[in-house]
């Protein structure tokens, strides 16, 4: 009787102390880092100033001219770039032709012809230029004042841009990618194992090992 109870409450210990384990999460990432090469072309130029201050056209008072002009010189070659920028008090006529064009003018007593020039802006107080120099020689930023009572005065700024050449590098660019790789699973848990439905674990091995042992009690006494 004794060795009957022994081997139940073993079993009771065993059935108390089981538990279950489920897999834990995992996750793993890696990086991987790719280095591209992009060519990159640029044109670089070097700017050259031709003039930057005050100038003054003046006014044909007292002459018989139907206008007066100024003019900037300049020696430029086939492709390179004139460009700037400028003011005045009174309205001007503005032209870029070549030197020649411009001695004929002066010659001729002529106030300009917009079909000679590359670069017209007429009757202005101010005004941004720009052009590309169509053949080699001299040539000349021109202003024009018609007016027979004022003088023109103004501030300009002219600067020559020839193209002396290109540059090709390379830029890194640098490109990450990330690859994640990701186990569910169901969390870790400890439990009793499994009882009939109504009637804990224990209370079950319990009764039964008291009823072994009331039976085999009863069945000494009825042999005595």
């Amino acid at each position: 009787m004794i060795l009957v109870a022994v081997v139940c409450l073993a079993a009771l210990s065993a059935s108390i102390g089981a538990s279950y384990e489920a897999t834990t999460n995992v996750n793993q990432v890696f990086t991987s880092t790719t280095t591209l090469g992009v060519t990159v072309s640029t044109s670089i130029s070097q700017s050259q100033q031709l003039f930057n201050g005050g100038f003054t056209v003046p006014a044909t008072t007292g002459t018989n001219l139907a206008c007066e002009l100024w003019a900037l010189n300049f020696t430029a070659a086939t492709g390179e770039y004139v460009y700037g920028n400028f003011t005045t008090y009174n309205p001007v006529g503005f032209f870029v032709v070549q030197q020649p064009t411009y001695q004929s003018w002066v010659n001729a007593g002529t106030c300009g012809n917009a079909a000679e020039s590359i670069s017209t802006q007429l009757i202005t107080t101010s005004y941004h230029f720009n052009a590309t120099i169509p053949s080699s020689g001299v040539w000349a930023i021109v202003f024009v004042n018609s007016s027979n009572a004022k003088n023109a005065d103004g501030e300009l700024l002219a600067n020559i841009a020839p193209v002396t050449g290109a540059a090709t590098f390379t830029q890194p660019v640098v490109l990450t990618t990330t690859i994640t790789s990701l186990t569910i699973s169901s969390p870790t848990a400890t439990g009793q194992a499994p009882s009939i439905a109504g009637f804990p674990l224990f209370s079950i091995i319990l009764g039964a090992a008291l009823g072994l042992i009331g039976t085999l009690f009863m069945r000494r006494r009825k042999t005595s």
